[in-house]
């Protein structure tokens, strides 16, 4: 399917149901033959026959949910994984099919089990060590979570939306952190103006219309934009959006993000909500390659030399996917690089890692990366490699 145009869940899954509204598991098959001629995605390298098999034995309703799980995988060509839970039980419902993804995509062998360490430092991981330059940088980290009693973004329908967009404004105006809500649902008491949107959008604080990211439309998290939709920003400006909740911190100790960050959580939890996570695999999330602490750390930096002014950004995000970084566009994933090479930078590993490790992760791969980025053109010919908001 074209790329070019954004599919609803509702009208795609119609693809894969028979003339009674049940599940065709033969369409399901044919387009993921179709895609092997394109891209395999986990989501098809694993629908195997025994996986067929074992859905056809679970209940119409349950087969329907199967359905819903690998719908954007099956609607997007470029799906690297291509799978959405729908709900926290379904890592455990359908544990059979999803084990296999999870351990592949975070590389996972033998028995295993997520733990959690914020015993994360200030004042080590310092990016001026770095670079003297790096004095003022945006960093960021966020964790996904999940809230028990709600289905998982992808098969909200809007009143759920709204309903836990409210539950959560009670808990920002009483879990002892200053802030303001600002809301995009239609009548909310703190709804917000485009103008005021579009500014935080700027400011790399709100999240881009999730409606222009088909991934996110074919599997339902971007159903009944903008209702439910929202961002609590604190006096200091850390934010926190729905279920991401994200720490800003302009500067230079990566530290100080997570104790910023830590300090979020724990009053979110002190008021009586509780995230969803599984026994094994950490952090239930709706797209599997979050799951384990749910964390990304990055910073925003600039890479014109790697990334060729932004015109050759796959060598930059190979460079750092060969040290265990991730690149991005500051818009998140499937944004593009700009003209000054600007990219989002984090480490890769999420699951079988700490909190604490994935901050030393990234300050040990910025060393490396910044040093490539310094000697990919002699001296006199170097850009300024470095972010400063």
């Amino acid at each position: 399917m074209s790329q070019h145009k954004i599919f609803a869940k509702q009208d795609v899954r119609k693809l894969y149901l028979d003339e009674q509204g049940n599940v065709d598991f033969n369409k399901i098959q044919a387009r993921w033959d179709e895609l092997k001629n394109i891209k395999v995605s986990l989501a098809n390298k694993h629908y195997t026959q025994a996986v067929v098999e074992k859905v056809k034995t679970m209940s119409a309703e349950d087969q329907q949910r199967f359905l819903d799980i690998v719908i954007a995988g099956l609607t997007n060509d470029d799906s690297q994984v291509g799978i959405s839970a729908t709900r926290p039980e379904d890592y455990d419902v359908f544990l059979f099919y999803l084990e296999p993804i999870i351990r592949e995509y975070h590389k996972i062998e033998g028995e295993t089990k997520q733990e959690h360490d914020w015993n994360i430092p200030v004042g080590e991981y310092v990016l001026t060590k770095i670079d003297p330059a790096l004095e003022k940088v945006s960093m960021r980290a966020r964790v996904a979570r999940n809230v028990v009693g709600y289905n998982l973004p992808s098969s909200m329908d809007k009143d759920e939306r709204i309903k836990f967009e409210n539950q959560m404004v009670t808990v920002f105006e009483n879990f002892g952190i200053p802030g303001n809500y600002y809301s995009l649902t239609p009548g909310h008491k703190n709804f917000i103006s485009d103008q005021k949107a579009d500014e935080l959008r700027k400011r790399h604080f709100l999240f881009i219309d999730m409606t222009s990211d088909n991934h996110l439309m074919s599997n339902g998290v971007a159903s009944d934009w903008p209702f439910g939709r929202g961002i609590w920003i604190s006096q200091d400006e850390r934010e926190e959006d729905q279920l991401r909740i994200i720490s800003i911190v302009q500067g230079n100790d990566l530290g100080k993000v997570d104790q910023s960050l830590h300090e979020l959580l724990n009053g979110i939890e002190k008021s009586g909500l509780k995230f969803a996570e599984h026994p094994v695999y950490g952090i239930i999330t709706t797209c599997p390659t979050n799951m384990g602490t749910g964390k990304r750390q990055s910073i925003l930096g600039k890479f014109p030399n790697l990334s060729k002014a932004g015109t050759d950004e796959a060598n930059l995000k190979d460079k750092a996917k060969s040290i265990g970084l991730q690149a991005r566009g500051i818009g998140g994933e499937h944004s593009s690089v700009d003209q000054e090479g600007t990219a989002d930078i984090s480490p890769s590993a999420r699951f079988g890692v700490t909190e604490a490790i994935v901050t030393k992760r990234l300050f040990e791969g910025l060393i490396v990366l910044y040093q490539i980025e310094k000697t990919t053109v002699p001296e006199k010919a170097r850009n300024n490699c470095c972010t400063i908001f």
